[in-house]
């Protein structure tokens, strides 16, 4: 019996770049640091510790030349 052909979705990798982050990933920790979180959930953490998350993040936009989002920016 022969196997199905597995469909594109299920075959598709995360959006990578060169630098190796996963961008999905990475926006979704963005979204996390806004006021209104991601899906309504904000990172629970000291202001300390999301100003160092936020800078973190900065970073990783600014090595792989990609413009830093409006919630990052605000923070940084």
């Amino acid at each position: 019996m022969a196997k199905a052909k597995p469909t594109k979705q299920e075959t598709a990798k995360p959006e990578t770049e060169p630098t190796g982050y996963d961008w999905n990933d990475i926006e979704r920790q963005v979204r996390s640091l806004s006021r209104y979180g991601d899906d309504g959930v904000r990172l629970q953490a000291e202001p300390e510790q999301i100003l160092a998350e936020a800078q973190r993040l900065a970073e990783i936009y600014q090595k792989a030349g990609k413009p830093i989002p409006d919630t990052l920016a605000a923070l940084v």
